[in-house]
């Protein structure tokens, strides 16, 4: 799917340009004495082409921008080895609402693996350090990156 996507700008940038090329080959008109002479409706001017090309290349960058957004505000934190009913992972999760500056946690669950997705304007470490440490206890941090951290749930078993 991305690959059309992708296909789409390009072919759409090309077809612009190729239409500037085509305007840029002046029709040519033979006159009764026989010189050559150009007719001025088919020469169009420079500034035109730019926009035109100008105009296509924003086009594709915003086309770019909508399928592609960056989720810089959105900070990932994947847990391992959990159960989906645990009640350390429903308690993170109520805990992470009430954080100042987290409007909304959404989860995605498979493989006893569970990714809660967090829109925050701070590190996912900052929002780490901010929960209480009996909400924290049952994790350990394992990784940390820029927009995510990832935890392993302790278990009895570990």
């Amino acid at each position: 799917m991305k690959i059309i996507c992708l296909f789409f700008p390009v072919a759409l940038l090309s077809s612009f340009t190729s239409t500037s090329q085509s305007r840029h080959n002046p029709k040519q008109q033979t006159s009764k004495t026989g010189q050559v002479e150009q007719t001025a409706a088919a020469k169009p001017s420079m500034k035109s082409a730019a926009d035109s090309i100008k105009w296509a290349i924003n086009d594709a960058k915003s086309s770019f921008n909508t399928l592609f957004k960056s989720h810089k505000d959105t900070a990932a934190i994947a847990i391992s080895n959990v159960e989906y009913e645990d009640s350390n992972l429903a308690n993170l999760k109520e805990c992470l609402k009430r954080l100042k500056g987290v409007k909304s946690v959404s989860e995605e669950y498979k493989s006893s693996n569970a990714v809660l997705r967090v829109p925050y304007k701070g590190k996912p470490t900052d929002l780490w350090d901010q929960l209480p440490a009996s909400v924290r206890a049952p994790f350990r941090l394992v990784e940390a990156g820029d927009h995510f951290i990832s935890l392993k749930f302790k278990d009895d078993k570990n």
